[in-house]
């Protein structure tokens, strides 16, 4: 039953990277279309990271699994650096609001991700 679990979370994990990856690196449909929904997606797969290795460590040589998701993460993390001076802080599409409180937002946002990977840590 715990290597079921284990499993799953590993597979959850590994979803909130590849979505990140895309996030970044996509120019079609999975692309971000706002700077927090870079910052929130990058957020996510990083505490899913930090939470798998806390929860579930990989035994032996599948550590190198988790060496592998991290250098994803990386991947991503590159895909956003470079996309972020060509995304605004709202959406295309949706209404407009207040650009300093999106970015007090996303600000908030990766603070609490920060804390939980140091929680995690």
């Amino acid at each position: 039953m715990i290597a079921v679990l284990g499993i799953g979370l590993w597979l959850f994990a590994g979803i909130m990277i590849g979505i990140q990856v895309l996030r970044a690196w996509s120019r079609g449909a999975f692309a971000a279309p706002s700077r927090f929904v870079l910052v929130s997606s990058t957020v996510d797969a990083v505490v899913a990271l930090a939470f798998m290795r806390a929860v579930v460590p990989p035994p032996g040589l599948l550590s190198w699994v988790w060496v592998i998701a991290a250098v994803a993460v990386g991947i991503g993390i590159a895909g956003v650096i470079l996309r972020w001076p060509t995304v605004g802080w709202d959406a295309p599409t949706s209404r407009p609001s207040r650009p300093a409180m999106r970015a007090v937002l996303t600000g908030i946002y990766a603070a609490a991700g920060a804390g939980l990977v140091v929680v995690l840590a």
